[in-house]
């Protein structure tokens, strides 16, 4: 199988395993992630300083399969950082309040 081809079959296996997939594609190259985890979110924030290196890393560990250009070039890096890592990290609207 080449590494761009992967299986309707092959995402909803990765559906069931990890619940959401996101696919990042440009020119051609497709990669498909998984939404990370707590312990990827702790590691990765540990980088906060180093924003390209905090990127690269979680999605280094949420890489499913595909092509993995879409993490390792830079500029599709830099083209994931934005929308991709902020529909992975989806984060709740909390009320706070006073009792």
């Amino acid at each position: 199988m080449n590494k761009n081809e992967i299986t309707a079959e092959q995402v909803e296996q990765w559906k069931k395993q990890h619940g959401k997939v996101f696919v990042a594609s440009a020119d051609g190259h497709k990669a498909y992630y998984r939404k990370p985890t707590r312990k990827d979110l702790s590691y990765a924030m540990t980088l906060q300083n180093q924003p390209l290196e905090m990127t690269e890393t979680l999605l280094k560990n949420c890489f499913l399969g595909g092509d993995p250009i879409m993490h390792e070039d830079t500029e599709y890096l830099l083209g994931c950082s934005g929308d991709l890592v902020e529909r992975m990290i989806h984060i709740k609207k909390v009320e706070v309040g006073e009792v």
